[in-house]
């Protein structure tokens, strides 16, 4: 038997399969299976509190809530949100990489302080600015009202518009860290040499910072946008750690654990989080397609 199992295993691709058996049943029962089993929710019109009621309505589910004034409104939030964020985070990530691509002393002990938002949890993250932002005792109120800028104690987390740029401002806080290690790879491998013949040619900082910095960070560039999209529009335990359930920073994420986990509507749920799955699969295809696309030469 012993002999008939190794011969059966020197075979290259039978080997294989039994390697990754292990994986793909973990995949199937823990990724696929609940997957299917959110589709088939999907077309059922299923409330957790109505166990009774269960019954199949097709895609009204979909058409429910492709309609509902919450979710366009969410949509409608959160694409703010990566447009802002996004930019933010490009931005910031680029003036860093910059600054910490020159040589000086304390750079290394920089680049580790730079890293620490990215390295905090989320949730830490988002109650440590809570704290900061509190109309009661935060420390911003009390750093204005010092420099005199403010004359009484302000809740900013009150005003919705300014809620949600707090919360932008949170995801970039945590975000841009990451983009800037992306940006200082590519810069760390720049040969000096071209900005050093680009200065023999004449070329100004402006020039060499278009045709050699640019021209190198572009391509990372573009996979960095498409990653920051992709975390912006997930954006979930950094909100709530900040606002929790607030209308002002309402999110398709959160909307969506609010309808299925607080509400109950399980059928409901299920379509808007494949409609998101749709939107997040496009932007996932951009990414894979922008990753494995071959510098012109």
């Amino acid at each position: 038997m012993k002999q008939r199992i190794s011969t059966w295993l020197d075979n290259e691709q039978h080997l294989a399969y039994v390697i990754l058996a292990p994986s793909l049943t973990l995949l199937l029962g823990f990724a696929y299976y609940p997957a299917f089993q959110s589709f088939k929710f999907s077309m059922l019109r299923y409330n957790l509190k109505m166990p009774n009621r269960i019954k199949f309505n097709g895609f009204d589910n979909y058409i429910y809530v492709l309609k509902d004034p919450v979710f366009i409104a969410s949509v409608l939030r959160v694409l703010y949100f990566m447009v802002i964020a996004t930019a933010g985070v490009m931005l910031i990530s680029l003036a860093i990489s910059l600054v910490l691509n020159q040589k000086f002393k304390g750079r290394g002990i920089l680049r580790a302080i730079v890293i620490i938002p990215w390295a905090l949890p989320p949730v830490v993250n988002g109650h440590l600015w809570k704290w900061i932002f509190n109309g009661d005792y935060g420390a911003l109120n009390g750093l204005l009202l010092q420099l005199g800028i403010i004359d009484d104690y302000h809740f900013w987390l009150n005003n919705s518009f300014v809620a949600l740029n707090l919360a932008v401002f949170l995801f970039v806080w945590r975000y841009a860290p990451f983009v800037t290690i992306l940006f200082l790879g590519v810069l760390q491998s720049v040969p000096g040499q071209l900005y050093e013949a680009a200065k023999v040619d004449g070329a100004g900082v402006f020039r060499q910072f278009y045709y050699i910095t640019m021209a190198s960070l572009s391509r990372i560039g573009g996979i960095a946008v498409i990653l920051t999209l992709i975390a912006s529009f997930n954006v979930f335990d950094g909100i709530y750690a900040l606002m929790e359930f607030s209308e002002s920073t309402k999110t398709p994420m959160i909307y969506n654990y609010e309808l299925t986990f607080e509400m109950g509507r399980f059928g409901r749920g299920s379509a808007m989080a494949y409609l998101v799955g749709f939107f997040l699969f496009f932007l996932t295809l951009i990414y894979i397609r922008t990753s494995f696309k071959k510098d012109k030469i």
